[in-house]
Order: C-alpha cells, then sequence, then structure tokens
C-alpha cells in the first residue's frame, strides 16, 4: 500500500488507445498464435509498473497504488475479419476492439487506470489494445511499459529496464486556476472521422528535395504538408484567412537540465505551440515546417529548467500552461494539433506471437484538426491519422498536397 502524488500542471484527464494487430499464424511468418500466457506475464510487469494498478483520487491529486489491479480483457470477435480492422480509416470500426467502457478517472475513483483488450478473429489473428490515462502515464511511459511487457515473452533478448517514478516528486503538484474557461458546450458535436495517410519512404525523399538541406524531422515535413492544407481547408470554410496556431506535444526527459532518464516514468510531455501565424492561400510547407520547428525550439528552451535546483519548475509550467490556455480560448484562431510519435519504436512490440503487421494510436477523446503520426512498419515511412469533422473530410482529401498520400 502506498501513495504516489501526480503532477496535475500538464496532465490532461484522458486515455490513449494503443493498438497492436498480427495476421494469423503462418510457418512462413515464424510467428505464433496468441496464448494465454501473454496475460500470465503481464500481471507481474505490474509488480515493477505498481502505479497502474492504482487508483487515482481527484480531489487529492493523488495515485493511490492500492493494488487494486488493472483490467484485462478477452473476446472473440465474429462477423468479422482482422483485415476490415488493421488500416481502417473507420473509427467506429476500432471502437469495438477497445476495452468496453473509456474509463475516466476523474469521474469515478474506482475505474483502473490501464486496461488491455485482446480480440481473437475467426482467421486465427488477433488485436490487442492497450488504453491508459495520461493522467499519470504519457506516450513515453506506456512505451517503456510494452518494451518490458513484450521483452518477458524473449528471455534471450530481455530489455533490462527499470522504470523510475521520481518525476512526481521533483515536480510535486501546485494548484493555480488559468481564469479561462475551457468547458465543452452542451451541444452535440459534429461527428469526427479519420483518415489515414501514407508518406513511405520515396515520398519523403521526394519532399525533403523540394525543402531547405537543414529541415531534419521526417514529422516536421508530414507536419508540414497536412498543416497547408488545413489552412487551405478553414479559408474554404470561413471565407477568410485566419491566423493559425500549430500545438505538438514533446517529450522532455532528455531535453530537462539535468537530463531524465528515458524510462522515467510519469507525464513529462509537454504541449509546444507557435505563435500565432498570419494564414495565407498561398502559404508554401517550407514556412510551415520552419514556424513548426522554431515554435519546439523556443517551447523546449523555456521548459528545459523544470527540474533545475534553482528553479521551480511548477512555475515554469505553469507559465507555459497560461499561454496555452490563453492561445485556446482564442474561438477565432484555428488550431492544428500534431503528436509525432516516430522516435517510438511500437513495430518491435512481440508478445510472443511475432512483431505487429499494424499498429495505431488513436486519442480517446476524438478532436477535429488532429493528427497523429507513427513509423510505417518498414520504419522508414509514415503513417499519419488526420481527425476531422465528417463535413470537411472530403474537401480536405482532395486537396492537390493530400491526395497522393489518401489510403
Amino acid at each position: 500500500m502506498g501513495v504516489l502524488r501526480t503532477k496535475l500542471q500538464n496532465s490532461p484527464s484522458t486515455f490513449g488507445n494503443y493498438v497492436f494487430g498480427n495476421s494469423p499464424w503462418t510457418p512462413a511468418r515464424g510467428c505464433r498464435p496468441l496464448n494465454p500466457a501473454t496475460w500470465g506475464r503481464c500481471p507481474r510487469i505490474l509488480v515493477d509498473f505498481y502505479p497502474l494498478a492504482g487508483r487515482y483520487i481527484k480531489e487529492q491529486s493523488l495515485v493511490h497504488c492500492n493494488d487494486d489491479g488493472a483490467e484485462f480483457v478477452t473476446t472473440q470477435a465474429t462477423g468479422v475479419d482482422l483485415n476490415d480492422v488493421t488500416g481502417t480509416n473507420d473509427t467506429d470500426i476500432l471502437q469495438h476492439v477497445y476495452p468496453d467502457s473509456y474509463y475516466r478517472c476523474d469521474e469515478d475513483g474506482s475505474n483502473p487506470l490501464l486496461s488491455i483488450q485482446a480480440t481473437h478473429f475467426p482467421c486465427g489473428g488477433a488485436i490487442i489494445a492497450v488504453n491508459v490515462s495520461h493522467r499519470i502515464f504519457d506516450i513515453p511511459s506506456i512505451t517503456t511499459f510494452i518494451s518490458v511487457w513484450s521483452s518477458v515473452h524473449h528471455p534471450n533478448k530481455s530489455v533490462q529496464v527499470t522504470p523510475s517514478f521520481n518525476i512526481p516528486s521533483l515536480l510535486p503538484c501546485k494548484e493555480h486556476r488559468f481564469g479561462v474557461n475551457l468547458k465543452r458546450s452542451s451541444a452535440e458535436e459534429p461527428k469526427i472521422v479519420a483518415k489515414r495517410l501514407l508518406f513511405d519512404k520515396a515520398a519523403l525523399a521526394s519532399l525533403k528535395s523540394k525543402l531547405k538541406p537543414d529541415t531534419i524531422s521526417d514529422g516536421e515535413i508530414v507536419s508540414g504538408v497536412i498543416a497547408k492544407a488545413l489552412v487551405r481547408l478553414d479559408w474554404a470554410k470561413h471565407g477568410k484567412n485566419r491566423e493559425f496556431v500549430v500545438f505538438q506535444p514533446i517529450n522532455m526527459r532528455e531535453r530537462t537540465i539535468p537530463p531524465q532518464s528515458k524510462h522515467a516514468c510519469a507525464n513529462l510531455t509537454f504541449t509546444t505551440l507557435t505563435a500565432p501565424v498570419a494564414a495565407s492561400e498561398k502559404i508554401e510547407v517550407q514556412e510551415i515546417v520552419d514556424v513548426i520547428g522554431e515554435g519546439v525550439r523556443a517551447n523546449v528552451a523555456e521548459l528545459a529548467g523544470i527540474l533545475s535546483r534553482d528553479t521551480d519548475g511548477r512555475d515554469i509550467i505553469i507559465k507555459s500552461l497560461g499561454s496555452l490556455m490563453k492561445a485556446i480560448s482564442n474561438r477565432e484562431t484555428n488550431f492544428i494539433v500534431f503528436s509525432d510519435c516516430n522516435e517510438f519504436e511500437f513495430y518491435e512490440a512481440d508478445f510472443g506471437w511475432g512483431k505487429p503487421v499494424w499498429m495505431t494510436i488513436t486519442p480517446q477523446r476524438l478532436r477535429s484538426n488532429a493528427t497523429v503520426l507513427t513509423r510505417n512498419r518498414e520504419g522508414d515511412g509514415i503513417e499519419a491519422w488526420v481527425h476531422l469533422y465528417q463535413d470537411d473530410m472530403p474537401r480536405f482529401q482532395e486537396d492537390e498536397d493530400i491526395t497522393p498520400f489518401a489510403h
């Protein structure tokens, strides 16, 4: 029994879904069917990742490490094939491979912080969906959990990782009210749909050849292409050029002073934002890439000292979040969000069945103008999942810069 204090200044009350799919067993693939041992090994992993087996106490901003446990579900799909799910653009289909309930730990302290569902298909294939609360675990943290869980199926290749949970003690909770009302409208929001864009190795090389040589990140290039189309879409909807701001979560673990272990488990991912940019129908990808890069560098420099001994990092976080809240409250600004997950090797996750043939990350709470970027299976391209209002998607797909990558 114990209590772990979490850092609320940067911890959204959302859950993320991490989906791994694998095709039926064949001798040529050298994989094995998913078996019950997968579940048997996961509880052993929870010993090291003990906060995931606890419960969140909203009133005290605490995780009560009471060993109430995580949720594990196995289910059998009927009337649908694995190929109907893997690679689909239909977010409604994906809902069926997630745990039945999207737990909101803010609403009920008895809800688990981690839920995992294995869905078996008639063809012999399976999908594992991992659902986790970002109150306590960001993407780098859950990546560490998945890596360790995967490694126990291969004793000779086990990853020697010892997760640490010292971040909350370095950044204890500090309450602050930003004076911004961000409550959702009671009116029913339009349906949000997703579209998968594929940028293979050749496509990235072609795009990079048109940009300045010092453009480093594939994620920035893809973000620039998508943002350009979203700016044009916004102009078509509103009949005028509105300012736009790009938001992007950044993993600060190895960027702080002093740097932290990449296996530090908590929420040390911060949302960076660009300065407002005057939109134009003629805006170019290079301009957007430059803006994103400048925004990331400026925010990283601002946040680098959050763990320095001579600084109260909480005040830095509050200042950063204040700027974020102020930007969000401006209803006349076009907000574009990118979650760049290219650095994480999700396709290396092998739960004893071989490496996945497909994976994706989806937010539980869908938001229009939000895109998730992940590496493709080959590791040399990018899959971009773009979320938009259903009525906006056809025009976006028809954009001349998007059509070559839509599948």
